[in-house]
């Protein structure tokens, strides 16, 4: 019996991580070595996590220090819908991990402004700003960004990958090199529950309640 129980309760856990929610911790002060400006604990990542509903993408980073206003500052989350390439590399030097790809940005700016910026197939970037958009509280950053923007580029929307870096702009208006961005965040993967990981679990809370049951019947003949 005690065979079973662990085993029900393997499956269940396996039925857990295969979607839901994803966060990951990040270790302080592990700035980019090609960072060259000031080492700010409101730069530095500590923890991120990426949920989705179903209809949004519910993203949360928390920071090393309170968030503040410094002027050129950014949260950036690379969003890989399908079609990611290591952009950063691409527009500027110098080079970064090349396992960084993303085709669409969540951008998130200390005033509380979300931009969310989306790589078509073909023609210039869409860009869409939401005033109030990121949730500004002490240390973290929230957003919630809308799976309506985010139209697939080959990948189940149940399946992006996101990716978190910071960024302080030497001018606060446009981009420089790459020795802007301070650190990475961990890489997570925003998924729901397949309809086979529900199966998964109803079968083992099935599977519990007969081992339970089959149990008391056993004290009740004993």
């Amino acid at each position: 019996m005690l065979c079973k129980t662990k085993a029900i309760a393997a499956l269940l856990a396996g039925a857990a991580i295969a979607g839901g929610a994803d966060a990951a911790t990040d270790p302080a002060g592990d700035f980019l070595a090609t960072y060259t400006g000031a080492l700010n604990p409101n730069l530095d990542f500590t923890s991120a996590e990426a949920r989705f509903d179903g209809s949004n993408y519910n993203l949360k980073l928390t920071l090393n220090g309170a968030v503040g206003a410094p002027a050129g500052q950014l949260y950036v989350w690379g969003i890989n819908r399908g079609a990611g390439t290591a952009r950063l590399n691409d527009l500027a030097g110098p080079d970064l991990d090349p396992t960084v790809k993303w085709d669409s940005l969540a951008v998130l700016t200390p005033d509380g402004t979300m931009r969310v910026v989306v790589l078509p197939p073909a023609g210039p970037p869409a860009v869409t700003a939401f005033a109030g958009g990121a949730v500004i509280d002490g240390n973290t950053v929230s957003a919630s960004v809308p799976l309506s923007l985010l139209t697939s580029r080959g990948y189940d929307p149940g399946s992006y990958i996101f990716q978190l870096w910071s960024r302080l702009r030497a001018n606060p208006a446009v981009d420089g090199p790459n020795s802007e961005i301070a650190d990475f965040g961990p890489r997570l993967f925003a998924s729901i529950p397949e309809p086979g990981s529900w199966a998964m679990m109803i079968g083992g809370f099935g599977l519990a309640g007969f081992a339970a049951r089959r149990r008391r019947v056993r004290i009740a003949l004993a």
